[in-house]
């Protein structure tokens, strides 16, 4: 029988043991490892491409019952360290190059057509402005992880000396990502801010065991958020994911003048003045929770903006955290995704240097519907200068973090917390983010491989 999607299961459930052996790893949860090379690869000869593909490459793959099996022996004791991670991607490109039938190519629109055909949809840059290993189309994404840099470099160069031996190497660019911390161990982006704390769990484990509290948020969304039938696998039960992929480049001296020049307008503290263009502190602290710079115990989640509804001088509306999930209508929900970036470049964090590029994020990201969720974020939510939506309906900017396209408005901020009657229109901020390049890409079951 078919294991519904319209739950979200738990990693010890039969349900997860029906679909987790035909099911690539990343999905219904993060590989979790620090370093992470992502290759993107052209192949030559379809036949012998494919016959590789059936051969090898699906026998390297770590399937999600894998990566499970690996998390326990983990925690076990069992082994000292996570064993290398990798999984595969194809892109329309990928599908058309390997002769694929029509009927065994996944429907979504925006994937078929390719993330260049959304440019104008989601203001990004022209492909002219791209980095140029990404103007032209790739046929597949691997991703290989593992703790040490080293071993994911080594493992990356006996792969690719693999695809070369096999013959089936056309062109190949490897992006590094290697995850960046705080000095209390959290992971953090370039901008210094703790990230991924407020992730929809597909496993419901630690909710369930009473490791995520759910008394105002409640992180738990359906497999179907991130899953569908994959029209290729072998059975009912075979599941593949679309992945989105893009390449954010962040100029980090830029944002900490913004910070600052904030502050300076507002006269209020830096940190507040940070917190009121992300949402959350440094700390990852919800600025909706606490009065700045009052310190609070945890990077909380269960958190929602109903005490905020007048003008949003808790947090503002245009804060980047409120703009990608406003956590007010359950409505919401079927836009959300699950996201499994990682930050690249140098860390600057802890130094006095402040780079305006050569870092930033790999944003990559599961949909089973990419048009109603990755680019409805975007394009509905982020960069909608109207969105959320306040009582008067009177515009509030776009978000100060990834938010693209014009804001002639300007966005609101307070000079007291929670104090309506403190709000200050100000002419945007933003453009901290640039796009250097995307595609979009199906995340494909090991039976689907199989069976080429």
């Amino acid at each position: 029988m078919p294991v519904s999607l319209d739950q979200s299961i738990r990693s010890d459930s039969l349900d997860f043991a029906a679909i987790a052996s035909d099911m690539q790893g990343n999905i219904v949860k993060s590989h979790g490892r620090h370093h992470a090379n992502h290759i993107f690869l052209k192949f030559t000869d379809p036949q012998v491409t494919r016959a590789f593909l059936r051969s090898k490459l699906s026998k390297m793959l770590t399937t999600a019952a894998k990566q499970q099996d690996n998390i326990e022996a983990f925690r076990e004791n069992k082994s000292k360290r996570f064993r290398t991670f990798a999984n595969f991607h194809l892109s329309a490109a990928g599908y058309a190059f390997l002769e694929i039938d029509a009927d065994k190519i996944p429907a979504d629109a925006q994937f078929r057509a390719g993330a260049k055909a959304s440019i104008a949809r989601l203001a990004d840059p022209a492909t002219d402005d791209w980095q140029k290993e990404f103007r032209e189309d790739w046929h597949a994404l691997v991703i290989i992880a593992n703790a040490s840099k080293n071993h994911t470099a080594a493992r990356t160069r006996s792969f690719l000396k693999l695809l070369g031996n096999a013959g089936i190497l056309a062109e190949s660019h490897t992006e590094k990502g290697a995850g960046i911390k705080n000095k209390a161990g959290d992971a953090i982006e370039h901008f210094g801010y703790v990230d991924g704390i407020s992730q929809p769990q597909l496993l419901s484990d630690k909710v369930e065991d009473g490791k995520i509290t759910t008394e105002n948020w409640n992180p738990l969304t359906p497999l179907s958020s991130a899953l569908i039938r994959d029209p290729g696998g072998k059975d009912e039960n075979a599941l593949g994911s679309y992945f989105v992929f893009r390449k954010l480049e962040q100029n980090v001296k830029a944002f900490h003048e913004a910070e600052k020049a904030l502050a300076e307008q507002l006269n209020i503290s830096v940190e507040h003045a940070g917190a009121q263009m992300v949402g959350r502190f440094k700390s990852g602290v919800p600025l909706t929770l606490v009065r700045p710079p009052q310190p609070y115990p945890t990077q909380a989640n269960d958190f929602d903006y109903r005490e905020d509804s007048g003008r949003g001088s808790m947090c503002p509306f245009h804060a980047h955290i409120r703009k990608t999930n406003p956590r007010e209508k359950e409505s919401d929900r079927r836009h959300l995704f699950v996201r499994r970036g990682i930050t690249y470049g140098k860390d600057f964090t802890r130094s006095r240097e402040q780079p305006t590029a050569g870092v930033g994020l790999l944003f990559m990201c599961h949909n089973s519907d990419i048009s109603s969720q990755f680019e409805f974020m975007q394009r509905s939510w982020s960069n909608n200068v109207n969105f959320p939506f306040s009582r008067d309906n009177s515009p509030h900017g776009i978000d100060p973090i990834i938010g693209q396209g014009a804001d002639d408005e300007g966005q609101n901020y307070f000079t007291k917390w929670n104090d309506d009657a403190t709000e200050t229109r100000l002419p945007a901020v933003g453009r901290f983010v640039t796009m250097q390049g995307a595609e979009y890409f199906f995340t494909p079951s090991i039976s689907f491989l199989k069976s080429l």
